[in-house]
């Protein structure tokens, strides 16, 4: 499969899987689903949105989560690496121009 044939069958599947999670959401059928999904997406979706974020990708925008979601997934990404919120407010202070002297990847390092 080609570059260009995988990010088009990744943006068909992402488009699929808003639909359903919409949809599951109405009628409750989320509630079935086995909660390691949810972080299986998350995961994934933070590994697809931190590349995009080097390749100036939009951010998210007010619409794309409420306040309360963004809250919640931010609080359990920062517990599940042992970060406070002095270690959030050191990547929020990041700039763009910054970003090229330390790449990502070696910040992850630490």
């Amino acid at each position: 499969m080609s570059r260009s044939e995988r990010a088009t069958r990744i943006t068909a599947l992402v488009d699929e899987l808003t639909t359903e999670v919409d949809a599951g959401l109405g009628d409750g059928a989320i509630a079935a689903l086995d909660p390691d999904v949810a972080r299986r997406l998350v995961a994934v979706a933070a590994r697809l949105y931190a590349v995009g974020v080097e390749e100036d990708a939009q951010p998210v925008r007010g619409t794309d989560m409420t306040p309360t979601e963004s809250v919640v997934l931010a609080t359990a990404a920062l517990k599940a690496h042992d970060l406070n919120p002095f270690d959030l407010a050191l990547w929020f202070s990041r700039t763009r121009s910054d970003q090229g002297s330390t790449p990502i990847g070696e910040l992850d390092q630490r």
